[in-house]
């Protein structure tokens, strides 16, 4: 496992010294989950991210057909096509 030196305030050294030993940690264990839950955090941002890019495609897409469709009565449509079958 690689090891690595970071400078922190003391004010936040302190609260990790405080979280850590309620859950029985190791400072690096720690820091260990800390590091791990930004990184799965992040990658849940960017998911979200590319999720909504792709709705705001798709309705623009919508957009753009019903601009060149028009005005689109669905319902006698579906009553044409109804009639259609009897």
């Amino acid at each position: 496992m690689a090891k690595i030196n970071i400078s922190i305030s003391e004010d936040i050294l302190e609260e990790i010294e405080k979280k850590r030993k309620e859950k029985h940690l190791t400072r690096s264990g720690f820091l260990r989950k800390a590091f791990e839950s930004y990184l799965h955090a992040l990658e849940e941002e960017k998911h979200e991210e590319e999720k909504r890019n792709g709705i705001e495609k798709a309705i623009k897409l919508q957009d753009e057909i019903r601009a060149k469709i028009g005005k689109w009565d669905s319902t006698q449509d579906l009553r044409k096509w109804r009639e259609a079958r009897k």
